[in-house]
């Protein structure tokens, strides 16, 4: 036999046969390689460049069945083996198959004769899937990487104390800060003292593994000193130990918000708080069970004569007048708003409150009584005043309004009872 193309497929004598079978039967693909031809494939060698016996791959050169783009050093490494005796650790490298499909594998190599000539024994394995899912994985951290620069709302990644790895220019701008001053640094650094204990909370949360992710709004103090509500969302990198935030600038809805909320618990009229807003602090004074809360229930005498007039132009800023008057006679501790229609209320709370309370009813008589300037003339009115006291064990909120409601009327009436006897009396009477 003079060349090694036309020797038959086997490594060993008859007396070795259980050495050909263990490398017909191995799970690496073989091949042994002689004066730049394949002369040797076990199984698993011939079916991954889709041949069916040795002959199939003998009608042109080894370095053929390479990928063009690795036959140059796939050259120079077969020289090695075979001239130089080197052996050759793992590579990468790619074959054609003889259906033309390429296939990725690693490979490696090791010197040895065949039929007295220099030879290489080639072990691969096929990498095709693994390439793929690193070509899969790479893809997806371009596109990551992609979002997270040209995301609109600010993103950072996070290690497992909560500093800053990497951020985007969206959070530099939100912060105020480069991403030099950004990096190594805990992000909750930039939050507002007052909700910082609760990011940090949420954080350790989140890394400790106790919940799966962490969100809410959190008040933030840029470097310029600015304030911004922000909403921050946590979540885990899987399989990184790294987390990622998104924090995105709520100011603007949370300004809404609190003016949706103001003006729901505010009078649009007087600007002072309406009916629902008086229950609840009236609700909350008297959750102290113990302590005395002394309610004023105004009504003012003659409005409808000027609303009626006047017109409903004139009786509204008659009643948005009265409302600063009654804003600037109670303490600042104290509590007034409007109920509805003509009726104000003021609550006071202390030891002292039922004191206060007929004090206010004089001053506030006094202050309403003073003539009012509109622009169709100047008109006075009078007020009625009921004051009720009780505590949190004798009345509810409602109960206790309704006392100072009835207190009221009855001295409504004996007022009008006193004028109808004499005029006189209207001014003294109380």
């Amino acid at each position: 036999m003079t060349d090694g193309r036309t020797a038959p497929a086997t490594l060993a004598g008859d007396g070795d046969a259980w050495f050909q079978a263990l490398v017909d039967l191995s799970p690496d693909t073989i091949f042994v390689i002689c004066d730049g031809y394949h002369v040797f494939a076990n199984a698993r060698g011939l079916k991954l460049l889709g041949a069916r016996t040795i002959a199939d791959l003998q009608d042109r050169p080894a370095i053929e069945f390479m990928h063009p783009d690795y036959r140059d050093p796939g050259a120079a490494r077969m020289r090695s083996l075979t001239a130089d005796g080197e052996p050759l650790e793992y590579v990468e490298e790619k074959l054609i198959r003889l259906d033309g499909g390429v296939v990725d594998i690693e490979a490696a190599g090791t010197p040895l004769e065949f039929q007295g000539r220099p030879a290489a024994l080639i072990v691969a394995r096929v990498i095709t899937a693994r390439k793929q899912a690193e070509a899969a994985l790479a893809a997806a951290q371009q596109r990551f990487q992609a979002a997270f620069r040209n995301a609109p709302t600010g993103m950072a990644i996070l290690d497992a104390t909560g500093a800053v790895t990497e951020t985007n220019p969206a959070l530099e701008e939100l912060l105020g800060e480069p991403a030099d001053g950004i990096v190594d640094r805990p992000y909750w650094q930039w939050v507002d003292v007052t909700d910082r204990q609760r990011a940090r909370a949420g954080f350790h949360a989140l890394a400790t593994g106790s919940i799966d992710s962490s969100r809410g709004d959190l008040r933030f103090r840029r470097s310029d000193g600015a304030e911004a509500w922000v909403h921050v969302c946590l979540g885990a990198l899987p399989d990184s130990g790294s987390f990622v935030a998104h924090l995105s600038d709520v100011t603007a809805a949370k300004a809404a918000e609190q003016e949706l909320t103001q003006q729901a618990r505010m009078d649009p009229l007087t600007e002072l708080p309406n009916r629902a807003t008086l229950l609840e602090h009236l609700a909350r004074a008297l959750d102290r069970r113990l302590s005395e809360v002394a309610v004023l229930f105004l009504d003012l005498d003659g409005f409808k004569q000027i609303n009626d007039g006047y017109g409903h132009a004139a009786g509204d800023e008659l009643l948005r007048s009265m409302g600063r008057r009654l804003r600037g006679a109670i303490r600042s501790e104290d509590f007034v708003g409007r109920l509805g229609g003509d009726e104000f209320v003021a609550i006071l709370t202390g030891p002292d409150c039922e004191r206060r309370a007929h004090g206010m009813t004089a001053r506030i008589r006094e202050l309403v009584r003073q003539p009012v300037p509109l622009a169709s003339g100047e008109v006075s009115v009078d007020v009625s005043v009921g004051v009720a006291v009780g505590t949190g064990t004798s009345y509810d909120a409602k109960a206790l309004l309704a006392a100072a409601d009835s207190a009221m009327y009855r001295a409504k009436t004996a007022r009008h009872a006193a004028t109808a006897k004499s005029p006189a009396l209207a001014h003294r009477d109380g």
